[in-house]
């Protein structure tokens, strides 16, 4: 394995953040991390760094340190405990974030259904109010209608009385005509 070639990496301690990590002494971390070079030769989990005497191991490696030191003692690692509990505080983060978008889900349907519900009340009550509005002007033309039948009718009234009136003139008029010669005549 060639020790100068650079890796990605996720993890970057020195031999004792990584004793403190796994609560474990510097001698079964040296071991374990010397398995773990000879069990995944090929893998390039682990380079350290002469300079600064630190380790970088990628996050597979490490999940594999941690299987070697649970295995001595039966025991889960500080790492393993850690990231099962970054992964339910992100399992409840995402139920919290499901509800909310149910709950936001729910909350439109409902705003949904009273929108339209408002929708056809007012659309009920202008045509409620359509109809009234409707049922007044039939009835005030009705009423119209039946005044001017009552007008039309005086109207008649008055023309035959006009009729009579004039029937009644021209009878005085020969009356008058009539007497007239008929005095006339009386008199010779």
């Amino acid at each position: 394995m060639e020790e100068n070639k650079t890796i990605d990496v996720y993890y970057d301690m020195d031999i004792a953040q990584i004793c403190q990590q796994f609560n474990k002494s510097r001698n079964t971390v040296d071991k374990a991390v010397a398995k773990l070079i000879k069990d995944y030769p090929d893998k390039d989990w682990k380079y350290k760094n002469p300079e600064t005497k630190r380790i970088t191991i990628k996050a597979e490696g490490v999940e594999k340190l941690s299987t070697y030191f649970r295995k001595e003692k039966n025991e889960i690692s500080t790492v393993e405990m850690e990231l099962r509990y970054e992964n339910e505080k992100l399992k409840a983060v995402i139920e919290e974030k499901e509800k909310a978008q149910q709950l936001m889900d729910q909350l439109y349907q409902e705003k949904l259904k009273l929108e339209l519900e408002k929708s056809k009340q007012t659309f009920l009550i202008e045509q409620q109010s359509k109809d009234e509005t409707i049922e007044k002007l039939e009835t005030e033309n009705s009423k119209l209608l039946d005044e001017n039948k009552a007008l039309q009718e005086k109207i008649d009234d008055a023309d035959s009385i006009k009729d009579e009136l004039e029937e009644y003139k021209k009878r005085e008029e020969e009356y008058n005509s009539k007497s007239f010669f008929y005095r006339l005549l009386h008199k010779i």
